[in-house]
């Protein structure tokens, strides 16, 4: 029995994956997702008239410098993908409400289905094409993606912004280094592995679009299409 258990931790040790967690909580599929959120910011940023689709820090950072030139006519888009990301939120949470465990997980499937194809829809249209129609979709697909992807190996964190993972990645340091806390060593590198999958999504983001255009998101599309792959064959 207990050559069992040990072999047992050892398979899940090679695995890479603690079989108490859903697949979409490990490291892995919690870095492709990031790496997702960094390259569509960078990707909207550029195409899109300096809109941040994901994170909406850097979209009322704007929104505020705009009303505070008075530049009105050039900030009320900030102000649109703020409102709608709101409402994403207000969406997915009323869906985890009403839907039980096992439904919320055949609704993270359709989630990435639908995010993918939407990608795949906005690397179609040209530049001429609405920017608030575009940010607006993927503001609102984003918001859903925070509320219903928000764990890596059980522990909190955000897809498409750096500031709480950057804080959590740091709290955790601390505590391993001047606290004695063993397990901060670890929750501290799952941060910062977080944080570096956004950074290169970021830069791949940038690189790519400067490349191909409109039509580096389909990159982003693909990895999501991956990840829902990675969630079929593990189921």
């Amino acid at each position: 029995m207990k050559n069992n258990k040990v072999n047992n931790s050892i398979i899940a040790f090679i695995k890479g994956k603690n079989e108490s967690i859903h697949t979409t909580e490990t490291i892995y599929i919690s870095s492709i997702l990031t790496i997702v959120g960094g390259f569509v910011d960078a990707y909207t940023y550029i195409t899109r008239g300096g809109i941040f689709a994901y994170a909406q820090t850097g979209n009322i950072i704007f929104l505020s410098i705009g009303l505070a030139k008075k530049q009105f006519k050039d900030t009320w888009h900030y102000l649109i993908s703020v409102i709608i990301f709101v409402i994403g939120i207000f969406f997915a949470l009323y869906v985890k409400k009403i839907f039980n465990k096992r439904k919320i997980i055949e609704f993270e499937y359709v989630i990435i289905l639908i995010h993918s194809v939407v990608l795949f829809i906005v690397g179609l249209l040209p530049e001429t094409f609405s920017d608030t129609v575009i940010i607006g979709c993927i503001s609102f697909m984003s918001a859903i993606f925070m509320i219903t992807f928000n764990k890596v190996e059980g522990l909190s964190y955000v897809t498409n912004m750096c500031t709480g993972n950057l804080r959590s990645a740091s709290e955790n340091l601390f505590k391993f280094l001047f606290e004695n806390d063993k397990t901060g060593l670890k929750k501290g590198l799952i941060y910062i592995i977080i944080l570096a999958s956004f950074a290169l999504g970021a830069f791949l983001g940038t690189l790519f679009t400067n490349i191909i255009g409109v039509r580096a998101v389909w990159i982003s599309a693909a990895l999501l299409l991956i990840v829902e792959s990675l969630m079929f064959f593990d189921r």
